[in-house]
């Protein structure tokens, strides 16, 4: 079927950015925030690399996926010109569409607090016109038109077909334009790790210092859920206040991530699609029943709130799934799911659970490391080393029946368990166009 589509032809772009000047003069934006955006082969321009560039931006998919993960509903899909429209009134500024998308076509802007992104000039289109970035290319690189787009439509280097079905065709590069011409017969050999020192950092959309405040949530959540469920048993007390705060600081934690705070409640209104929309929902209902049980001490409030909370716990893992791993490393130590389950079994006091967790964890944890060394990718040893004496020296304290309270072996698993969590978003990574260009070269 025929659909209105991008088309890109790698071998006339010369990388002149008017496709991205001409959509910022038609839509408005920030200087600093391109909706298009020209990726270049080879930016340290060796003379022994190919140089082509690469003009993207939304791509309207078939199954988009910043319209099926965003919890706030704040996309639509016009029927009419087949355009994915991202409505600003409704977003929250979670920046959750910004990892789902594999074109980086979401943009964040701190300006506003809000994502924004290409619209596919709905209203030129809608006119019988062509997108303003099309308009303004002047050597016909970029097109615009009816088509019916096949999987071999969308190959070229820099390009990620994940099934989404893009409105887009692309026409790679011809077989003499993959290299250059050299005539020197005395260029120097290619050296990949200086050009892999040379070349411009990729930005990173996952970090550390953009999501301590989710590190700290995630353990939170596990905290308390674990909690609740070693109450239950009767291994533990909880009382009202204390849970009340730690639910509080929890709370703003969410907060502090997201660029709306007024709008947080339309945190839940994707709960079809959007594992974050099933976190939110299922934690705020855990701290509502579990407050329900500690006001009225029904313990039936309770076992609502566990299976909730056990929910929640899932569906922190889930939206990570979005996410690539620099290990290539599906289950890791550092899963909400699996630190809950840690807390846990130190709250129940059951040795033999206790070891197993522990070698699980800790297994995994080698496992991970060993992988990123083989891919000679950073990973800290002496923060490791750390890591895992937060891990055995508990259990090591325990084992020689050394008097060690409670709370004082928590706060060292919750050490352990902190860098962990920290360690995985340093890790982790979102698939992007010039990070894929990168990897091609």
């Amino acid at each position: 079927m025929e659909k209105n589509s991008f088309i890109f032809n790698t071998n006339r772009c010369v990388g002149c950015n008017a496709c991205a000047a001409g959509c910022s003069i038609e839509n408005g934006t920030d200087l600093m925030i391109n909706w298009r955006e020209v990726n270049t082969g080879n930016k340290i321009k060796h003379p022994g690399l190919p140089v082509f560039h690469f003009s993207l931006a939304c791509n309207h998919c078939e199954d988009a996926p910043c319209m099926k993960h965003c919890p706030a509903l704040a996309y639509t899909r016009d029927e009419k010109t087949g355009a994915i429209i991202h409505h600003a009134e409704a977003c929250i500024g979670c920046t959750y569409c910004t990892w789902a998308c594999p074109y980086d076509a979401p943009k964040f802007n701190p300006a506003t607090n809000i994502v924004e992104k290409c619209n596919f000039c709905v209203d030129r289109i809608s006119d019988g016109k062509k997108p303003a970035c099309v308009e303004a290319c002047p050597v016909g690189a970029l097109d615009f038109g009816q088509l019916a787009l096949r999987n071999e439509d969308r190959v070229t280097p820099g390009f990620v077909d994940m099934g989404i079905k893009p409105s887009i065709q692309l026409i790679p590069l011809r077989e003499e334009n993959t290299a250059p011409k050299i005539e020197n017969t005395d260029q120097i050999d290619i050296d990949e790790k200086k050009i892999e020192e040379w070349s411009p950092k990729p930005k990173d959309k996952v970090a550390l210092d953009k999501e301590w405040t989710l590190v700290l949530f995630t353990l939170a959540v596990a905290g308390l859920v674990s909690w609740q469920a070693a109450y239950l048993m009767g291994a533990i007390e909880m009382k009202l206040i204390p849970f009340a705060i730690v639910s509080v600081i929890s709370i703003a934690l969410t907060s502090l991530h997201i660029g709306k705070k007024l709008r947080m409640w339309r945190f839940i209104l994707n709960l079809k699609g959007s594992w974050l929309s099933r976190e939110i929902f299922s934690f705020s209902v855990f701290l509502g029943c579990t407050g329900l049980q500690l006001i009225t001490e029904n313990q039936l409030f309770g076992y609502v709130a566990l299976a909730f909370g056990i929910f929640s716990l899932i569906s922190v893992d889930m939206i990570y799934k979005l996410l690539q791993r620099k290990d290539g490393i599906p289950v890791h130590s550092g899963m909400v799911s699996l630190t809950g389950i840690l807390f846990f079994v130190w709250l129940i006091e059951v040795p033999i659970v206790i070891e197993l967790i522990i070698i699980l964890k800790g297994s995994l944890y080698i496992a991970r490391k060993v992988s990123l060394r083989q891919l000679r990718v950073n990973y800290f040893p002496a923060l490791s080393l750390v890591r895992i004496l937060c891990l055995l020296l508990p259990y090591i304290l325990l084992d020689m029946q050394w008097e060690l309270s409670l709370p004082i072996s928590l706060a060292i698993i919750y050490a352990g368990e902190l860098i962990d969590r920290a360690e995985f978003y340093y890790e982790s990574d979102v698939i992007t166009p010039e990070k894929q260009l990168r990897i091609t070269n």
